[in-house]
């Protein structure tokens, strides 16, 4: 696997941030019910995940 492709952002990048940023607010608002009572820390544990998972899926998005 490419390792430097995956951890670099993509190209062009106007598109590569749009989707990362609909992603994580897509997945921040539907895991709402899970980190909403868990506090900060549950918080930043589940925004954490949301970039990265939003990273992966707009970096395959792109390269269809």
């Amino acid at each position: 696997m490419n390792w430097k492709w995956l951890l670099t952002a993509g190209e062009p990048r106007p598109r590569y941030v749009l989707l990362v940023a609909i992603g994580v607010v897509l997945m921040m608002s539907l895991t709402y019910p899970i980190w909403s009572p868990g506090g900060r820390g549950m918080a930043a544990f589940v925004a954490v995940a949301a970039v990265i998972l939003s990273h992966l899926s707009a970096k395959f998005l792109m390269r269809r």
